[in-house]
């Protein structure tokens, strides 16, 4: 019977301690965040005669995570575990993108992969660089893109334009929030970019 009250004791002990470490540890958060870049310009009174199919922006293995990256000094590249894009850059830069030229009303449709429509052109695009950049006294997002519109209908899919964007915006502090805020007026930059250069491209109609 001693036995039986000496395990008891040890059970309850045990289940005391347990609860009591629960109660002091502090909780694991997460914050998850998105790009949602805005267009404020208007919209083009006529659109071009094409069907623009935006294919999912590729981005550099440095970057393509969910995770925040930033870049410290001496070379130095840490990832965030606590505060996240809430999906994967890729596809969220795609929809963003995809849903920026659809409101700039300077295409007839754009359209994403798998759809039955025969698409005219196809806009590709790469994301070389997302990242903060607190390497130095003041902190900033850096955003880097490439972009090519290729006709798919010839031979051997000529390219009818090429364009590069880089954008760096100092961000106010180091928080996670700023530096999304930073990131978010970048795209926004070159979103806008693309489509005025787009918009004086020769493209085909």
């Amino acid at each position: 019977m001693k036995r039986y009250h000496l395990l008891f004791a040890l059970l309850v002990t045990a289940l005391a301690a347990s609860a009591c470490v629960k109660l002091g540890a502090k909780p694991l958060e997460k914050r998850y965040y998105q790009i949602s870049p805005v267009r404020t310009a208007q919209k083009a009174a006529a659109p071009r005669d094409i069907i623009l199919m935006v294919r999912r922006l590729s981005v550099s293995d440095l970057y393509n995570s969910r995770e925040l990256v930033y870049r410290e000094a001496g070379e130095r590249i840490d990832s965030d575990f606590y505060n996240m894009f809430f999906v994967t850059p890729s596809g969220m830069l795609t929809t963003e993108l995809r849903r920026w030229l659809r409101e700039s009303g300077r295409f007839g449709h754009v359209i994403e992969p798998g759809s039955m429509v025969v698409p005219t052109l196809t806009l590709e695009g790469t994301v070389n660089a997302l990242y903060g950049d607190y390497s130095g006294d003041r902190p900033a997002a850096v955003v880097e893109m490439q972009f090519f519109v290729v006709d798919e209908s010839t031979a051997d899919n000529v390219i009818l334009f090429s364009g590069s964007y880089a954008e760096r915006v100092p961000a106010a502090d180091a928080a996670p929030e700023t530096l999304i805020k930073a990131m978010t007026q970048g795209v926004e930059r070159i979103y806008a970019s693309l489509e005025t250069d787009l918009a004086a491209a020769p493209l085909k109609d």
